[in-house]
């Protein structure tokens, strides 16, 4: 799967959250300042050629629909991001939090929780 540049994957969670969204949509959506309506345009251009989104006709202009699942996305940007800076290891990125004071004690408890539970 390709990766998103960061404009690409701002509009991608517009597209996510709706589903079947038209341009004008897309760009009320976004946050200010707004991209112009072309350009929204032209990414969504870009993100179905990557196999992102899919177009129907409808009327005079076209309807976008997510033709990948923000869940699938998210589970290959996470496994790339593991393998290029934790060396591919969770047990890295959950330390490197602790030592960032990015995950408090209450949060590693209810992580536990969560582990223990799907084990």
């Amino acid at each position: 799967m390709k990766e998103l540049t960061k404009a690409e994957e701002q509009i991608m969670q517009v597209v996510w959250s709706q589903p079947k969204l038209f341009i004008k949509d897309i760009v009320d959506l976004l946050p200010d300042p707004k991209p112009a309506y072309n350009t929204v345009g032209t990414f969504l251009k870009i993100l179905e050629n990557k196999g992102f989104v899919t177009r129907e006709k409808v009327g005079n202009t076209f309807a976008y629909t997510a033709s990948v699942k923000k869940k699938a996305y998210t589970q290959n940007f996470m496994n790339g991001f593991l393998s290029n800076y934790f060396e591919g290891s969770a047990e890295k990125l959950f330390s490197f939090m602790v030592e960032e004071k990015k995950l408090n004690i209450k949060q590693v408890e209810d992580l536990m929780k969560k582990l223990k539970d799907n084990d």
